[in-house]
């Protein structure tokens, strides 16, 4: 696997109409948010108002959790719901979606039709590690990238006798080697928590066959 690793003065960030975003990944390259022509983004944005709608995407599928606190979210005019900290939703980007409280979040959006992927999140402890074939449902071995996000502490990720470390704040990128078939090979990748209260946030992401 290919290791890259992004910190805050990497980041693209923007205001959105109840906070700010920071965008960790937009992908392809030379796509953007505004143009709506991406197949993925990652990000993590604060949500500062009491109460704020979000930007409708019906292009998309989205991934949400809040990485502290807990958000209560309705959806096309139904009952506000309670989303904990580190619970993962999975929803319609076209949904109208209201949200009440104020945190900050970790944002995944999948291009319906084009592109596939998922959201899992991990609290550990100092000296605690993941397995990532494991950790991972099946289908996450099968994505083009990883991505993995210290919201609180730090990790190092080690694999094929390679270490590299991700303090809170940067985020370390994974991808397929050439030769790996254009998937990630986890067979024996670990994340292992080296300070203590470490809050990890992953998304992964494939183009649709």
């Amino acid at each position: 696997m290919n290791v890259r690793k992004r910190s805050a003065k990497d980041y693209r960030v923007s205001r959105w109409s109840g906070g700010e975003t920071r965008e960790f990944l937009l992908f392809p390259e030379g796509a953007s948010y505004a143009g709506r022509d991406f197949l993925w983004r990652v990000s993590s944005a604060t949500v500062e108002l009491a109460e704020s709608d979000f930007t409708p995407l019906p292009d998309y599928h989205r991934y949400l959790t809040p990485l502290s606190g807990a958000l209560k979210l309705s959806q096309d005019g139904g009952p506000f719901r309670t989303l904990g900290a580190l619970e993962v939703l999975e929803f319609d980007g076209g949904a109208e979606t209201k949200s009440r409280g104020e945190v900050t979040d970790f944002n995944l959006m999948l291009r319906k039709g084009e592109a596939e992927g998922g959201m899992a999140t991990a609290v550990l402890r100092a000296g605690d590690a993941l397995q990532l074939s494991a950790f991972f449902p099946k289908e996450a071995e099968q994505a083009e990238s990883l991505l993995i996000y210290c919201y609180s502490g730090a990790a190092a990720l080690r694999q094929a006798g390679k270490e590299s470390v991700c303090e809170v704040g940067s985020y370390l990128l994974l991808s397929a080697e050439t030769g790996e078939a254009g998937r990630l090979a986890f067979t024996d990748a670990e994340v292992s928590a080296i300070a203590e209260n470490t809050v990890l946030a992953f998304a992964w992401m494939r183009r649709c066959d």
